[in-house]
């Protein structure tokens, strides 16, 4: 009788679904978005779907240090149908202290009572794109950089100001340094300009308790 050999133990990983990889939407993806699709799926568990996360803070360790391009990918991810937010925010700006959260489409949602999360059935929202033509359209508007809001202007308005002022501070200290640098070394004699002085060469000099020659 034959021995039957253990099971092997399944590491965690995630799959992308050949229903999604092959889909027109997906095709047109930025790498940028299927990167971003791919780190965000390493957080899924069995239970947090709608509970997905994309804040830069968090993704910072695995690369991403761009908030533009995150919000590019994001948007794009979106337009194709494979994300969907389940928590909108106010933004940053206007004092929210939570970030959006999100759905993956093609997996059901468990409803999540203390962060206001309903159930929702798998939607498979990227399966909406019958062609290619239909997909690259919506991938590229989605691409387009969103208009900055009163709030976000005023804030970046802000910021260069502060920046402004504080490169001008820096400018005048450092002329008032190099100014009092300038009226010391030359009101006096300097370590670097002051004469050598000794006896004549070839003569001894006395120096402490014995001889020296110079």
């Amino acid at each position: 009788m034959s021995r039957q050999r253990p099971p092997e133990k399944v590491e965690k990983h995630y799959r992308t679904p050949l229903a999604v990889a092959n889909s027109p939407a997906w095709r047109c993806l930025h790498y940028s978005a299927k990167a971003l699709w791919g780190d965000m799926r390493a957080t899924l568990t069995s239970f947090n779907n709608g509970d997905i996360s994309a804040a830069l803070s968090q993704l910072k360790h695995r690369g991403w240090t761009s908030s533009t391009t995150l919000a590019k990918a994001l948007r794009q991810l979106e337009a194709g149908g494979f994300l969907r937010v389940t928590r909108k925010t106010v933004g940053v700006e206007k004092g929210s202290k939570v970030c959006n959260l999100y759905r993956f489409t093609d997996i059901e949602v468990f409803e999540q009572p203390k962060k206001h999360i309903p159930a929702v059935k798998a939607t498979r929202d990227w399966e909406g794109f019958a062609t290619l033509t239909e997909a690259e359209r919506a991938i590229a508007e989605a691409s387009v950089p969103e208009p900055m809001s009163p709030e976000k202007l005023a804030a970046r308005k802000k910021r260069t100001l502060q920046k402004l002022h504080r490169d001008d501070a820096e400018t005048a200290a450092m002329a008032r340094f190099d100014a009092a640098e300038t009226a010391v070394r030359g009101g006096g004699v300097t370590a670097e300009t002051a004469p050598i002085t000794g006896p004549p060469k070839g003569q001894i000099s006395k120096s402490g308790n014995y001889l020296e020659h110079v």
